[in-house]
């Protein structure tokens, strides 16, 4: 929440004055904004925001867009560039904020572990805001803070990244308290020449950080930069600790258990002590397609699809093995989605992850789906173990009808699919 004295102080009052009020929602959606919020108008693909702009202006609702418009209203704001502007207005709001901000980036599980350190923050009877959904962008982290209500005591902020420089700035906005990589691993690496450059990148949350960084020191480039850093307010701890627990939790993924751990270091930095395990656990909420159980018949499906990249998709292939590996002699299979965003370093890492499940001595076969792994197809044509499919729906074909299976893939698989057409199939 704000007031129009702060969107005046951005635009200039000179050049524009809106009637003193306040601002309880900010919204790219039209049909999300009521007369006290605030709609910003782009140009997508099926849709021009601009096109709902004058029915917005006369419900009295705040409009900002890019063009030129036939309107005779204060409540339409025309600025150069709708982006800059929100991200403007973002960082000016940041300012007047005076809740304890944290901000986290990783490769892989940092929605489980956002939403991990906001469960821990909430059982210490702490009153928390968070990014929602997949809003940490360039865009999804300024409408972020924009409706951030007044008086929490902690922001939690998940920052997302593709190229180089965009943490950088998304560090800039969010200003952060406390900020965290949870992990280092090859996501996105199809955009960076090799692993450092992608690491330089997730580093930028640090580089950027004026406040406290908790730093995980068994990673080797997250140690190098602390060592090189020793000006910087760090709190350090190390994540191979988290093996410590693992057994204490059979019924969770070890990737689930080091993403807890490193919540945990993150809330005992912010608040002083954190709560107990089991209770965060018992309580946490998570996006579906996160390692949820769904069964179709004699089949049971994990379903671990919502993203991959090659170190998560090994975690989640070693985990399913130990949980159901030895389960009353159930035969267990993989259904595997090809990972993207990996560019040049797609082909290899994809035929690493094959031979890799080629000797699981319980793995009965696994099915492979997916341009990139149809690649490396002709690399295993006399394998017996594996068995490559160009797309979900002809896994239909081949799966068995009786036995455990995980499911797991880069989100653009949609690898879910197969559930819904076994269904049917009913």
């Amino acid at each position: 929440m704000f007031t129009t004295n702060l969107i005046e102080n951005v635009i200039g009052k000179s050049s524009h004055r809106l009637n003193n009020r306040k601002i309880t929602h900010c919204s790219i959606d039209s049909r999300r904004v009521t007369s006290s919020g605030m709609f910003f108008a782009f140009n997508g693909e099926s849709l021009d925001g601009h096109d709902f702009i004058k029915d917005l202006v006369n419900k009295d609702v705040i409009c900002v867009g890019s063009k030129e418009l036939d309107l005779e209203s204060d409540n339409y704001i025309k600025v150069k560039d709708v982006l800059e502007f929100i991200t403007e207005l973002a960082r000016a709001k940041r300012k007047q904020i005076r809740s304890e901000v944290i901000a986290l980036t990783g490769s892989s599980g940092k929605t489980s572990t956002r939403q991990m350190i906001v469960t821990m923050l909430e059982l210490l009877d702490k009153s928390v805001y968070a990014t929602k959904g997949n809003y940490n962008n360039h865009l999804g982290l300024p409408l972020t803070i924009l409706n951030v209500p007044d008086d929490v005591d902690f922001i939690v902020l998940e920052l997302g990244m593709n190229h180089s420089g965009e943490i950088a700035d998304l560090t800039k906005t969010a200003s952060p308290d406390i900020s965290v990589i949870n992990n280092i691993g090859s996501a996105h690496i199809g955009n960076f020449r090799s692993q450092k450059d992608l690491a330089e990148a997730k580093l930028e949350i640090f580089e950027n950080t004026e406040g406290m960084i908790v730093a995980d020191m068994d990673d080797p480039f997250i140690n190098e930069w602390v060592k090189s850093n020793k000006n910087k307010d760090i709190t350090q701890y190390h994540s191979k600790e988290a093996k410590l627990i693992y057994n204490i939790f059979p019924d969770q993924s070890k990737y689930m258990i080091d993403n807890l751990f490193c919540a945990e270091n993150v809330v005992k930095a912010a608040a002083g002590n954190i709560p107990d395990r089991q209770n965060v656990l018992n309580n946490l909420s998570l996006p579906a397609m996160r390692g949820e159980k769904r069964v179709v018949g004699e089949r049971e499906f994990v379903v671990d699809c919502y993203n991959a990249n090659p170190e998560s998709m090994q975690k989640s292939i070693d985990d399913f093995f130990e949980k159901y590996g030895n389960k009353n002699n159930e035969k267990i299979y993989l259904i595997l989605g090809s990972m993207f965003e990996l560019g040049e370093f797609s082909k290899k890492l994809h035929r690493e992850l094959v031979n890799y499940i080629k000797k699981v001595n319980l793995l009965e076969r696994a099915f492979l789906v997916g341009y990139e792994f149809e690649k490396v197809r002709n690399d295993f044509l006399n394998e017996k173990k594996v068995i490559f499919s160009g797309d979900v729906r002809s896994l239909l074909e081949v799966i068995p009808p009786v036995g455990t299976f995980l499911l797991k893939g880069s989100r653009g698989n949609k690898l879910e699919r197969i559930l819904d057409y076994l269904e049917k199939e009913k």
